[in-house]
């Protein structure tokens, strides 16, 4: 079995091409099509139109008030046209697990101010299901100003349930909130999540 393993034998373009015509099918499969261009970029206030769309996605599949996805674990931008499942897995190639959890109001605010505390540079995560507004103004702890669901200001005291992916629910990026969060459940993978999300979508999809 050693030798099967061997560098060379992995670099033989007959072994290569053999391995995709076996994975051909499945990568090329059709799923969807786009309308336009979804890509990862920023807008001013940290969004990206297929960050919201991953996040909708994950909310969809786990049936939470809220989803919470890290831009970091978004790799490539979906092209208008056919899209493939190929398309999608080399936009999230991970393999995370969808968590579902409880967070009170007030831990879902420090989660958000998270996005500017302990890291590197800021790390807005991709959002479903809250509108929240943020003055980089104010001092990293403080900047979140209000936190919306349907146009109301959450409730700091109330109980919500949040999806994330697996990387995020251990404390991935810094984001160490998510690690409080009771009555953890484990959903699909977060590419399945997104392939039946955007397959279900009225065709041609824009999101």
């Amino acid at each position: 079995m050693a030798d099967y393993f061997d560098d060379a034998r992995l670099d033989d373009p007959d072994i290569l091409a053999a391995a995709d015509a076996v994975v051909a099918p499945l990568v090329e499969r059709h799923v969807a099509d786009a309308a336009r261009d979804v890509l990862r970029a920023e807008n001013a206030a940290g969004e990206s139109a297929l960050g919201n769309l991953i996040a909708d996605a994950q909310r969809a599949a786990m049936g939470t008030d809220f989803a919470f996805m890290n831009p970091g674990g978004i790799r490539e931008d979906l092209r208008a046209g056919p899209v493939t499942w190929g398309e999608l897995f080399a936009i999230q190639p991970f393999g995370n697990d969808l968590v579902a959890m409880q967070l009170t109001g007030d831990q879902v605010r420090r989660l958000l101010e998270q996005q500017w505390q302990g890291q590197p540079f800021p790390r807005i995560l991709k959002t479903s299901g809250l509108e929240y507004t943020w003055d980089g103004a104010r001092p990293a702890g403080s900047r979140v100003v209000e936190i919306r669901r349907g146009g109301v200001p959450i409730d700091p005291a109330a109980t919500y349930s949040v999806t994330v992916n697996s990387f995020l629910r251990f404390g991935g990026d810094n984001f160490t909130v998510l690690t409080e969060g009771a009555g953890a459940v484990v959903g699909p993978v977060d590419l399945d999540a997104l392939v039946a999300w955007v397959a279900g979508l009225p065709q041609p999809f824009d999101p």
